[in-house]
């Protein structure tokens, strides 16, 4: 242990403040307040909203490239060294109900295969009956 901590006391690291100096959300709240060193958030979008929008500010001149998904959006920020760091947004959309209408689909789909059960069984039953009642009469025809 002791020559671990040594080591690292011959070659200090660096921490980089992070690429991605302020973001502000303009249609939402972020989970928690920005820090440059945190690449993860959750965003509470407000209602009827889709997609992120935001003002931002970098630590340098680099270069941003957006990439937006129907829950994410990803912020890559390449650095003038080169280096390239990553923000994650998830997005939370308070508009849930489309959701909880396939949910109620689903339940009035089961129900419906639930029904099918009896569809099925009643004729199965009559057709056994019948099968025995032309079996009981042959049977009886041959006495």
């Amino acid at each position: 242990m002791k020559r671990v901590f040594f080591f690292f006391l011959l070659f200090p690291t660096f921490v980089s403040a992070g690429s991605l100096k302020n973001i502000e959300i303009l249609n939402g709240t972020l989970s928690r307040e920005f820090e440059p060193n945190n690449n993860v958030y959750s965003v509470d979008l407000e209602e009827g909203e889709e997609a992120l929008k935001f003002n931002y500010e970098l630590n340098d001149d680099g270069e941003m490239k957006i990439e937006e998904t129907e829950y994410t959006t990803n912020i890559e920020i390449t650095n003038k060294d080169g280096t390239k760091e990553t923000y994650v947004f998830y997005l939370n959309k308070k508009n849930a109900t489309p959701v909880f209408n396939e949910l109620k689909d689903i339940e009035t789909k089961e129900e419906k295969i639930n029904n099918l059960e009896w569809y099925v069984g009643i004729p199965c039953i009559l057709f056994i009956l019948l099968l025995f009642r032309i079996l009981v009469i042959r049977r009886k025809r041959k006495e």
